[in-house]
């Protein structure tokens, strides 16, 4: 009987080393540092809110329910977007299996298995660890709690591994490209300004103000336009005329509607100021553009 016994090893598809830091912290909507790169992991999770994460030269925003990954010594910053309060999750920490490859460049929307898990390492994590200086957790110490639970280090590493297996079976996760390089006219901008443009493109028929604007956003104006510039200077109000006057060009080309009714479907005060408009975009009236085009 003995002899039919067969001890099997466990496989190991990740192991971590050490830890470096762990934390839970609501930020500033103005929270801004000058960035770090280090030769350990970092996993950022964004529990409320939004914030702007740079990875090396690009940027992009994560949001609520998002997490990724930093890897080792790749230049990284986070930042408010000065309208929302962040609450964020960080934990930074040595390994070195080849499976962490997976992590590099994506972005992941944790589900509620996912969630609890992750609450569970902090939870933790956090009864045995404790940053040296609260005020500035990006000085990267934590110390060791006296009087921790029992086992609670083993946990801590346990859970973050279980954690990590977890999230590799995650297929669903978004390439950071996604999001940083979306291109609009040409241009990679970040996906919330794209977001902006997307909210101007939709109203070309309505009348819309900066605060009507951040409204639809769920944002404050002044990071509205903030933001915006970060595309094109001029101010928004002038972009979304633009837009008008291109989707008036259209109109006016079509036949459809004289140029009265056209002033009026795009929410112009009245045809004067269309034309106006229309001249200070194009260099001529609407009338001058329609016999442009007749001679076409």
């Amino acid at each position: 009987m003995r002899n039919n016994i067969v001890k099997h090893n466990f496989s190991t598809a990740v192991e971590v080393e050490n830890i470096i830091t762990i934390f839970y912290m609501e930020m500033s909507k103005d929270f801004g540092y000058e960035g770090e790169r280090h030769d350990f992991w970092e996993m950022v999770y964004i529990d409320k809110g939004e914030m702007l994460c740079t990875a090396d030269k690009s940027q992009f925003v994560l949001k609520s329910g998002e997490l990724t990954f930093h890897k080792p010594n790749e230049f990284h910053n986070l930042s408010g977007n000065k309208s929302v309060v962040p609450n964020v999750s960080i934990i930074t920490f040595e390994c070195y299996s080849p499976m962490m490859e997976y992590f590099e460049g994506k972005i992941f929307r944790l589900n509620a298995e996912e969630r609890l898990l992750l609450s569970m390492l902090f939870q933790e994590g956090l009864s045995c660890f404790k940053l040296e200086d609260p005020e500035n957790p990006l000085l990267q110490r934590v110390e060791r709690v006296e009087n921790a639970p029992f086992g609670s280090q083993q946990m801590t590493k346990n859970l973050l591994e279980i954690f990590l297996i977890k999230l590799h079976r995650h297929k669903e996760a978004m390439p950071k490209e996604n999001r940083l390089n979306v291109r609009v006219n040409g241009i990679a901008v970040p996906m919330d300004v794209k977001e902006i443009l997307d909210v101007l493109e939709s109203h070309i028929y309505d009348r819309l103000t900066v605060g009507e604007i951040a409204r639809i956003l769920g944002k404050s104006e002044s990071a509205v336009k903030e933001r915006f510039a970060l595309y094109q200077a001029g101010g928004i109000i002038h972009y979304y005329n633009s837009l008008k006057i291109k989707e008036a060009k259209r109109l006016i080309r079509e036949g459809s509607y004289n140029l009265a009714q056209i002033a009026d479907m795009l929410r112009f005060d009245t045809p004067q100021y269309f034309s106006k408009c229309f001249k200070d975009y194009t260099h001529m009236t609407p009338s001058e553009y329609k016999r442009s085009i007749l001679r076409i």
